[in-house]
């Protein structure tokens, strides 16, 4: 099962569009399939609320601070860690959909979307090697509660009013119950927007730009545990 949560805000604003060949499309945007990066731990900036000045220098002189604290959420930071073989992945994937109708959810039944073509980004994550609080266990059917929370910019071109930025609207993907230190999802923005904007407003325009502003892996409490990025050990 996924949940999916948005601003009330950002409701009003996304029920305006139905896909629409119609609308201006003026501004100047390249196609993009998406992205397809690793996750790494999410760790407290230097400086930050958690260390409010830099206490360190590296070996070359920069500032830093220690110890090496997660990303913490009102001075709680998640207990949840990597085993050495631990990772993440996510991907997303932006298609010009020529029939929306025919669109299916992640169990193959039809949204039933507008007739016509329609923006949709489809969603994969996943994770493997995640140990629980204790550092030692790999976390299982108990540890229910993990989410894929991205933050996204959309600028598209608007039926009714033209060529538009909206405002950024969170929208959060739950994974599916863990196993054995593993985590994945599969959906698309269509299915995940249906339940709270209707049907014929969970899909965009044709001509559709969506930024990914913030994309973050949030352990069961809704704590950072991992963001995009890359890492080497020995």
């Amino acid at each position: 099962m996924k949940k999916v949560t948005l601003s009330i805000a950002t409701l009003a604003l996304v029920g305006f569009y139905a896909g629409s060949a119609s609308a201006a499309c003026d501004f100047i945007q390249p196609k993009a399939k998406g992205l397809k990066s690793s996750m790494i731990r999410a760790f407290a900036a230097c400086p930050s609320t958690e260390h409010p000045v830099a206490n360190a220098f590296t070996e070359g002189g920069t500032e830093a601070c220690t110890p090496v604290t997660p990303a913490e959420i009102d001075g709680a930071g998640t207990l949840y860690t990597f085993s050495t073989k631990g990772k993440c992945s996510v991907s997303t994937q932006a298609k010009l959909v020529s029939a929306c109708e025919d669109v299916e959810d992640s169990a193959g039944n039809p949204l039933g979307l507008q007739v016509g073509p329609c923006h949709i980004t489809f969603v994969k994550a996943k994770c493997g090697g995640i140990l629980g609080t204790d550092g030692v266990t790999p976390i299982n059917a108990g540890d229910t509660g993990w989410s894929l929370a991205t933050l996204s910019r959309a600028t598209l071109a608007d039926d009714t009013f033209g060529d538009m930025t909206i405002i950024d609207f969170p929208v959060v993907f739950s994974f599916g119950d863990p196993n054995n230190g593993g985590i994945k999802l599969s959906g698309n923005s269509a299915e995940e927007l249906e339940p709270l904007v209707g049907v014929n407003n969970a899909d965009l325009p044709d001509c559709s730009s969506i930024e990914v502003v913030d994309i973050i892996i949030k352990d069961p409490l809704g704590l950072p545990f991992a963001r995009l990025g890359g890492a080497t050990r020995p």
